[in-house]
């Protein structure tokens, strides 16, 4: 019986870190928010908001092209970012009308690679948004960007941890 409450409550008490920690990522909006903000932090921001700006002004044919089209050693008419191309366009027209896009979880190393990973809301669909940006000790580009709408499926399979 003890041990069956002791339970309970370690998983109670899982719970709310686990609701903490969502609530805390979900209250970053923009990369540049809170403490002093690194090179990478800065620069990236300087790519990343240009293309969340063309997108919620209806522009997103160009705003994907204008991402890659930073970095010169990504081949815009290779065929892997054509077929990326594509379906960024696809998501942009059935999806809806753009809503909102927040800031989830920023990791870096050191000043050398940032990984930043949006959750984005469209009026049927939310996805989720990543962008690679490596340092090669001249300049900061964007290494990768991937969209997916699995989120909601991982986000289930974690509440399952903590449910009875």
């Amino acid at each position: 019986m003890k041990i069956s409450i002791i339970m309970k409550s370690k998983l109670h008490f899982s719970s709310l870190v686990f609701a903490i920690i969502v609530t805390i990522g979900c209250n970053s909006q923009t990369i540049t928010s809170g403490k002093k903000n690194s090179i990478l932090t800065k620069t990236s921001a300087s790519i990343i908001n240009p293309f969340f700006t063309s997108i919620k002004n209806g522009n997103y044919n160009n705003a994907l092209r204008e991402l890659l089209s930073t970095n010169v050693d990504i081949n815009l008419k290779d065929s892997s970012t054509v077929n990326l191309e594509n379906k960024f366009n696809t998501i942009n027209k059935y999806s809806g009308k753009f809503i909102s896009e927040r800031l989830l979880r920023k990791k870096e190393v050191g000043n050398d690679l940032g990984v930043y990973v949006y959750f984005v809301c469209y009026a049927k669909k939310f996805y989720r948004f990543t962008f690679t940006f490596y340092n090669n000790g001249n300049e900061i580009k964007i290494y990768k960007f991937s969209f997916d709408d699995s989120f909601d499926s991982e986000l289930e399979d974690g509440m399952r941890l903590y449910t009875n």
